[in-house]
């Protein structure tokens, strides 16, 4: 391809070199012709002289001035640029109509609008060109190219058709009208609670799942690490990393991201989405998840419902108050791979293990 357009730019060359000496020739075929007719009137005038401005001879033309050369390169240049421009384009246009002959005048229709152009080549223009942006959600102002961005849109961004009848408020999901429902406006109270802690819930099965936090034996063990846990579908969950599967696909066509958890794809969809899922109404900060949305909130609320049992201290969060409790302890569940020192926070090790290497 390259040789052809060196190729191609030397023939534009030699065409305009070709133009520029017959133009120097019909110049000096002009200025013979004035001479010879100058010296006919000077014959006649004889003997009277031209005169200059100074009062001499007129003598001959002035040369041409350096503005006047690079003029003259320029409209060369010029004239190179639009030869090859028309070229382009005389080649493109042959190239397409061999193509529509070739492909005998096939009417392929647009999956995006439905326009039916004739041949792959008008229709690869028509796609590259007539879709940016031009499909607009009927709910909001926002507009998309694909039709998949705009599905993806209406189930994230826009879809509240989901309506609670006694406030009002719209969700998009059944189970957040649910949990709505439970929370805000469910006349039963939280009157099961858990024996050990006192912790409340609605019904006997959320306490039952509940008490397995409180029990010290961790049934469940890894194979491949040995690590243990007190649920079965934690050591699923974890068995993963081993395996190497990943059985959470992006939901986008056009996107071949798979990840390990479901959390993961969740983070990834906001990606494509342009904001996360849960958003905080005091900071205006966004999460993924509903749980570090929750936990978010008690920094605003002022709760601190998890209290350490040996001194009293208050925690948002479970695992903060876990991680307090190893202070009273002595637990250290992180060793040093390298020297085998054991610490009681990750953060700890990692620290150490800089040095340690």
């Amino acid at each position: 391809v390259k040789l052809e357009e060196e190729q191609q730019e030397e023939r534009v060359k030699q065409e305009v070199k070709q133009e520029d000496e017959q133009q120097e020739e019909r110049v000096k075929q002009e200025a013979a012709e004035q001479q010879q007719q100058q010296l006919g009137n000077e014959r006649r005038l004889r003997p009277r002289h031209r005169a200059s401005s100074n009062g001499g001879l007129a003598g001959p033309p002035p040369p041409k001035t350096r503005l006047e050369e690079e003029e003259r390169k320029k409209e060369k240049k010029k004239r190179i640029c639009r030869k090859r421009r028309k070229k382009n384009e005389e080649e493109e246009e042959d190239k397409e109509t061999k193509e529509e002959e070739e492909e005998g005048n096939r009417r392929l229709p647009c999956s995006t609008c439905g326009r039916v152009l004739r041949g792959e080549t008008r229709l690869r223009r028509h796609l590259a060109t007539g879709h940016r942006r031009s499909l607009a959600c009927e709910r909001c102002p926002k507009r998309f190219s694909r039709e998949e961005e705009l599905g993806l849109h209406r189930q994230t961004d826009c879809e509240r058709s989901i309506q609670c009848f006694t406030c009002e408020k719209s969700f998009k999901k059944l189970w957040y009208l649910q949990q709505h429902m439970k929370t805000v406006h469910s006349p039963a109270e939280r009157n099961v609670a858990c024996d050990i802690c006192g912790k409340k819930f609605y019904t006997l099965a959320q306490v039952k799942k509940h008490l397995v936090a409180h029990r010290e034996d961790m049934p469940y063990t890894c194979e491949t690490c040995g690590k243990s846990f007190k649920r079965s579908m934690s050591l699923k969950v974890h068995s993963m990393k081993h395996s190497g599967l990943r059985p959470y696909k992006c939901k986008l066509e056009s996107c071949t991201e798979c990840f390990m958890y479901r959390y993961q794809l969740r983070n990834h969809m906001s990606v494509h989405v342009g904001h996360k899922e849960f958003m905080c109404q005091w900071c205006g900060k966004d999460f993924s998840m509903k749980q570090y949305f929750d936990e978010h909130l008690k920094v605003h609320t002022g709760e601190k419902p998890f209290a350490c049992d040996a001194c009293g201290k208050r925690f948002t969060s479970r695992p903060n108050m876990k991680r307090h409790r190893r202070t009273h302890t002595g637990e250290k569940p992180y060793a040093c791979e390298g020297c085998g020192l054991r610490f009681r926070f990750s953060n700890m090790l990692k620290a150490h293990a800089e040095r340690c290497l």
